[in-house]
């Protein structure tokens, strides 16, 4: 899936200037209940600025809390090593991101530079529920051995038995042998005959 396709556009973020004062991102937080937001002005995307990272700068750099909200701006603070990502990439090279960096969001920039967007764990997370289709039809595990042919055979079972098919997801369960988990999603009111078949078969139902 594309970046473009799932990413909060710029027009619907809340962001704050590297020039805001300190006070002025916390009280932007606050009020939105985020734990981090953007930095970025116009076109150009600067970092994120998060409460974390405000409250630990204060209590190593600073003793008067007054001064600290009113004379330092967020550029002080901000953390710049937000990685970026094309609108037309991979949500995969992006969730990779998400995994390693320990960061809220990833930055979409397009090729000009301009800044486009976010695209956050939650949107990460809302793709892959759509994608498993949890909470929607009747849900069918199996385990298979990894070889050729196995996902058009269980596709021709359900397809012959009249399984309407919501999702078709293959999952490495990393076993120290060579099998793979198939796990489906369908409408059909012969669940039972398909799990017959299935077994019939010589797959797994897990």
């Amino acid at each position: 899936m594309l970046v473009k396709n799932i990413m909060l556009p710029k027009e619907k973020l809340i962001t704050v200037s590297p020039k805001s004062t300190i006070g002025h991102a916390l009280e932007v937080m606050n009020e939105n209940k985020f734990l981090s937001i953007p930095v970025a002005e116009g076109e150009k995307f600067y970092g994120t600025i998060s409460k974390d990272r405000i409250y630990e700068f204060y209590y190593e750099k600073c003793e008067d809390k007054q001064c600290f909200l009113s004379d330092f701006n967020v550029e002080v603070v901000m953390r710049e090593d937000i990685p970026t990502i094309l609108p037309m990439e991979q949500m995969e090279k992006a969730v990779h991101f998400l995994e390693i960096m320990n960061i809220s969001f990833v930055a979409v920039i397009d090729n000009k530079g301009a800044f486009e967007g976010i695209l956050t764990h939650h949107a990460v997370f809302e793709q892959f529920t759509s994608l498993f289709g949890l909470n929607k039809g009747q849900r069918l595990a199996v385990m298979a051995y990894d070889i050729p042919g196995q996902i058009s055979k269980l596709s021709k079972i359900l397809s012959e038995n009249n399984a309407d098919i919501i999702s078709f997801v293959v999952v490495d369960p990393k076993s120290v042998i060579d099998v793979m988990e198939i796990v489906v999603r369908m409408r059909t009111d012969n669940f039972e005959l398909i799990e017959e078949k299935v077994k019939e078969a010589g797959f797994k139902i897990v």
